[in-house]
């Protein structure tokens, strides 16, 4: 097999994207009678209750800038329609965030990785975008067991000189156990190497801190980043992986914690050839991402933000023709 660079999410251009709009489904009325913040976090995972009408409205927007740039956008419920999987849908306004629930790899375009989430609120995702992918025609690689937890916000598949490259965020929402459950099933059939990016206790997911958009660029909140462990075939050691950046000539555009975790500033949707969404909530980081030769498309984001995701949060690409 040739390796190639656009075997990287910053380069592969998507064929389909799936998407979910949660107010359409009724998922907002769990949260009506919810007033308090901390109980929104822990019974719901929402930062904030936004305002539901605004809320589709910067969806919509999002969804229709998206189409401007790919192929075919599908809502999930076009999909799977009122199949049982998705009646919990209903009552988990998450399931907005189709990026967590099931891993697609540009250099595997025909298959998908089903992940174990964190918490049992979401885990329902995974049965309604994996039955949607096997409806476009997709088949399953792998499937997480149970006693391991896995997130797709926390995978990010690069390049590293050629190699299929799968960086792995482990922490809150992932575990390091799951990275050698990965090795095993992964390499060398499935993928040359994964670097694990342990995350800071405050950091949700990998893609919140740290996402690469570019070749030679990456948008991180550095502080987000503790260690890294990189795994080949057979082995594994520690890896400084800016050092690595660093040694690739890769420029690191650096965001605040507050502009990371309230701006989503490093939650970039890759559209490949150097375009990225990213929304319209920080005009410093989007500066530099321009001002390094990104074409930065900006969407609407301040009740979107509320729900702790940002535009690749809010998007599964899909990397071959889908058969419906």
């Amino acid at each position: 097999m040739e390796f190639r660079s656009d075997y990287a999410e910053f380069s592969a251009i998507p064929q389909a994207v799936i998407v979910h709009d949660p107010v359409a489904t009724g998922a907002f009325a769990t949260m009506e009678d919810i007033d308090d913040p901390a109980q929104l976090v822990r019974e719901l995972l929402f930062r904030e209750r936004p305002e539901a009408r605004l809320y589709a409205r910067q969806h919509l927007a999002f969804v229709e800038l998206l189409r401007e740039h790919v192929e075919r956008v599908i809502y999930l419920s076009e999909i799977i329609g009122e199949h049982e999987f998705f009646d919990a849908a209903r009552a988990n306004p998450n399931q907005v965030f189709t990026r967590d629930s099931i891993i697609t790899l540009p250099w595997l375009p025909g298959g998908y990785i089903t992940p174990h989430m964190a918490k049992a609120l979401r885990r329902p995702e995974s049965a309604a975008t994996g039955l949607a992918l096997q409806r476009l025609g997709l088949s399953e690689i792998i499937r997480l067991p149970e006693h391991l937890f896995l997130e797709g916000g926390d995978v990010i598949p690069y390049s590293r000189e050629g190699r299929r490259t799968l960086l792995v965020g482990y922490g809150r929402r992932t575990q390091v156990e799951t990275l050698f459950y990965l090795q095993q099933m992964l390499i060398p059939e499935y993928a040359d190497e994964i670097i694990g990016l342990e995350l800071a206790p405050w950091r949700m997911n990998l893609d919140g801190g740290f996402v690469p958009i570019a070749e030679d660029v990456v948008v991180s909140n550095s502080e987000s980043i503790i260690a890294a462990i990189h795994f080949d075939a057979h082995t594994h050691r520690a890896l400084n992986v800016f050092d690595m950046l660093r040694d690739l000539g890769t420029k690191v555009i650096d965001t605040t914690a507050d502009e990371s975790v309230f701006g989503q500033a490093c939650n970039c949707l890759c559209l490949g050839e150097r375009r990225v969404i990213y929304y319209d909530l920080n005009p410093r980081v989007r500066a530099e991402l321009e001002r390094h030769g990104i074409e930065v498309h900006s969407t609407p984001g301040s009740e979107l933000v509320k729900g702790r995701g940002g535009p690749r949060c809010m998007s599964r690409p899909i990397y071959q023709s889908p058969l419906s």
